[in-house]
């Protein structure tokens, strides 16, 4: 709601502006005011920026009410005009005072500089209240509508209320040139801009007296307000850069049709002359500030919204990870500028793929790639701001995540493939190294026995011992094989079974395992193997390094998957702790077949391992 009320403040600024004109307009002062802050003042409050600098930018929207009043009670003939000029003797005040005196002190970023400023802003708010009370409240003059005679003496006062105002406002002009000069770095910046527009303001306050042309300072005060926006929203600015630069484009295009307008009226008299002007004027006066409103945001450097534009057709373009990379990365080289650029897609320290533009050198800011809640990888330049490398990261998030999936899938499969051919190797290698020598010498020892059957019947009988030793041996060899390729508990007594074998064989040492399992028979057998992995893994680890007193595990089916959970109330894990081949490895089973696993500390103390496997 305080958003859309600001914006209202703003529209009604503008209808006020564009009534005053169409009655032949009064001092264009108020209405540059008016025109040149409520937008900044909108803008802010409608994106919670600025603290208390965009209520004070709404109270402008006094100036556009001065400028109609004036302007309506300079028409003979109409209604209320008496009441109109009234309104016009004081409203003017607030608005101008307040941008004179107290916002100064509160660019760029809504705080009175330290406390010392308090008295300041304090006598500069009462002054200004003073001076329009009595502006309104004051009589003078028997026309006057509304007035309270028993404040006539207060007048003589007046002038001391002047002198209070400038000696705020120059105190606050001197307050923004001595933190300008002490500021360093990025605030030094924004001060600097600031008081450029304060020295602009002061000259088109004062311009149209000495050159006698009312709206020749209009430019001049208008500057302020986009001084001031530069200041506060530019270093902020490929978050905000496309509403203010609308916003500052409007801005700057409502100074200049109302300078020719003016200026049009000024030299023929000829309203509907001036309006032709304007009509003609105002897509090419849009087309030219619409460019210089890019060049003063963007300092010279390229136009965020032709470098996203130019981003967004070249990943609509290819689905390769290799080339929206490439993309990605010729996007930050143009928008930072940078000599050296780096793209990874992938994890830390293990990439999918790299992308880098221009000569290696250190980073200096570095974001990373996500979509939703899950880090693609990171985008890296070796300077620029990481405020120009999020949007450009958030952008190519959803592309970057099918790149990501399509490159996690084929390394999958290649180490699937590689996987498994090693362990078609280590298989073949046991039954040739193995199974077979054993098979082979069994059978000479079988030749060797029928040879000696009838010549040496007690060679035959050693023989046979020999033959029924090997057979055992070939035998072990076959069990290992299985074993290698499946636990032989898991086969023998189902999930639930082999975790209570395992349970069991631990908890000889004085541990209390309870063991919960609910509805999983009838497993695949991937699945089945990686929750008994990490069942055992995880109680091993507790037993073996958090000297519970006792653990819980739970089996179950949930959500469409397997859910395993062991808790223990041991020591738990420490905050340096660093993963182990354990941890990693129990991670890397659930993640193979696209399940979570989560370690985390247990209410209470101890740790609890929580995995998902889906079916």
């Amino acid at each position: 709601m305080p958003a859309v009320m600001s914006w209202l403040v703003f529209g009604l600024a503008c209808v006020l502006v564009a009534a005053g004109a169409a009655l032949g307009g009064a001092d264009p002062v108020d209405a540059a005011v008016a025109l040149g802050f409520t937008p900044l003042g909108a803008y802010l409050l409608s994106r919670r920026q600025g603290g208390a600098v965009g209520p004070c930018c709404l109270v402008t929207v006094l100036g556009a009410v001065a400028y109609f009043a004036d302007s309506y009670s300079a028409r003979p003939g109409l209604p209320g005009a008496r009441w109109a000029a009234w309104v016009g003797t004081w409203t003017w005040a607030p608005a101008l005072l307040t941008v004179g005196g107290v916002l100064l002190l509160l660019v760029p970023d809504g705080r009175l500089p330290g406390r010392a400023w308090r008295p300041v802003a304090a006598t500069g708010a009462a002054a200004t209240t003073a001076f329009t009370v009595v502006a309104a409240l004051v009589p003078e003059g028997a026309d006057r509508p509304f007035s309270v005679g028993a404040l006539a003496p207060v007048r003589d006062a007046l002038p001391v209320v002047v002198l209070i105002l400038a000696a705020t406002s120059l105190a606050c002009a001197a307050g923004l040139v001595v933190r300008t000069a002490r500021a360093q770095g990025e605030q030094r910046t924004q001060l600097l801009w600031i008081c450029l527009g304060a020295a602009a303001f002061v000259a088109g306050v004062f311009l149209p007296a000495v050159v006698r042309l009312p709206a020749a300072g209009v430019p001049f005060i208008l500057a302020l307000p986009a001084c001031v926006g530069v200041a506060m929203l530019r270093h902020d600015l490929y978050g905000t850069g496309p509403w203010l630069r609308r916003a500052l484009t409007l801005g700057l295009l409502a100074g200049a049709l109302a300078l020719l307008y003016f200026t049009v009226d000024g030299l023929t008299g000829a309203h509907v002359a001036a309006a032709a002007a304007v009509a003609v004027a105002v897509e090419p006066l849009h087309r030219w500030l619409r460019r210089a409103s890019g060049r003063i945001l963007y300092g010279g450097g390229p136009d965020p919204e032709a470098v996203h534009a130019r981003l967004g057709a070249r990943l609509a373009a290819t689905s390769e990870p290799g080339e929206i990379l490439s993309a990605v990365a010729d996007a930050v080289a143009e928008a930072t500028r940078a000599p050296y650029v780096r793209a990874e897609l992938g994890a830390p320290g293990e990439p999918l793929k790299v992308v880098e533009r221009g000569t290696p050198a250190p980073l200096g800011v570095s974001v990373p790639l996500r979509f939703q809640d899950e880090i693609l990888g990171a985008l890296g330049a070796s300077g620029g701001d990481a405020r120009v490398l999020a949007p450009l990261a958030s952008h190519a998030g959803a592309a970057l995540a099918a790149a990501h999936r399509a490159a996690a899938l084929q390394r999958s499969r290649t180490l699937l493939v590689t996987a498994r051919e090693e362990e078609r190797r280590r298989i073949s290698r046991d039954l040739h190294d193995g199974l077979g020598a054993f098979l082979a010498g069994i059978g000479f020892t079988v030749d060797a026995a029928g040879n000696a059957l009838k010549t040496d019947p007690e060679r035959a009988r050693g023989l046979l011992t020999q033959i029924r030793t090997q057979v055992a041996e070939a035998g072990a060899g076959v069990r290992r094989l299985v074993r290698g390729l499946r636990p032989p508990e898991l086969a023998q007594l189902g999930l639930s079974g082999a975790v209570e074998h395992t349970a069991a064989t631990l908890g000889d040492g004085g541990v209390e395992i309870e063991i919960t399992a609910q509805d999983v028979g009838g497993l695949p057998a991937a699945v089945e193997v990686t929750a008994y992995l990490v069942a055992r893994e995880a109680l091993t680890n507790a037993v073996r390094h958090g000297a519970p007193r006792r653990c819980a595990v739970r089996l179950g089916r949930v959500a469409g998957g397997v859910e395993l959970s062991v808790r223990d109330d041991g020591r738990g894990l420490g905050p340096q702790a660093v993963p182990g081949v354990g941890l990693t490895s129990m991670r890397e089973r659930v993640e193979e077949l696209d399940g979570k696993l989560t370690i985390e500390a247990a209410p209470g103390g101890g740790t609890v391992v929580t995995a998902w496997i889906p079916l």
